[in-house]
């Protein structure tokens, strides 16, 4: 799922979870999935400030591998929050609420704007904008909206629950 970068992506994470999920596991694996996987989008959301993705995979075994991808490659850090601190707390609960967790590099990245090559005198030679953006023929620049991603640069922060 493709999830906006503002304060509706938690929302709509855990509606994803309630609708994918259903009945496929039990009420406190769901419950336990849609909290951490709305803890993995806040914290893509407020500390990425990029697309975030999400999938939700239900294993052969019964337990459910959520994956959150975002365009930042810094990967996040466990604490501990003091008692009065009002966030910090959301990577403590995917640890000990979930089987396992992990960080791995590669996750999104924001489109960027496809640059069209143009023909810059009749013997061939070919200029384009100073963008670093690439280049799409025409055909696929229609097919992509006129955007392609850049190389993946973010990170994928992903947990495990059993049902």
């Amino acid at each position: 799922m493709r999830l906006p970068k503002d304060t509706r992506a938690p929302l709509l994470a855990r509606a994803f979870v309630r609708k994918e999920l259903g009945v496929l596991c039990t009420p406190e694996a769901r419950d336990r999935v849609e909290l951490l996987a709305s803890e993995l989008v806040t914290n893509a959301v407020v500390h990425a400030g990029s697309l975030v993705t999400m999938d939700v995979e239900l294993e052969a075994d019964g337990s459910v591998l959520v994956e959150v991808a975002d365009g930042s490659p810094d990967h996040p850090v466990l604490r501990d929050a003091d008692l009065l601190e009002e966030s910090g707390r959301g990577l403590e609960l995917v640890d000990k609420l979930s089987v396992e967790w992990g960080v791995r590099d590669g996750g999104l990245r924001e489109p960027e704007p496809a640059t069209a090559s143009t023909s810059a005198s009749s013997a061939g030679t070919t200029t384009s904008s100073a963008s670093p953006a690439p280049s799409l023929p025409g055909p696929l620049a229609a097919v992509f909206g006129g955007r392609v991603p850049r190389q993946a640069t973010g990170k994928v922060v992903w947990f495990r629950v059993s049902s």
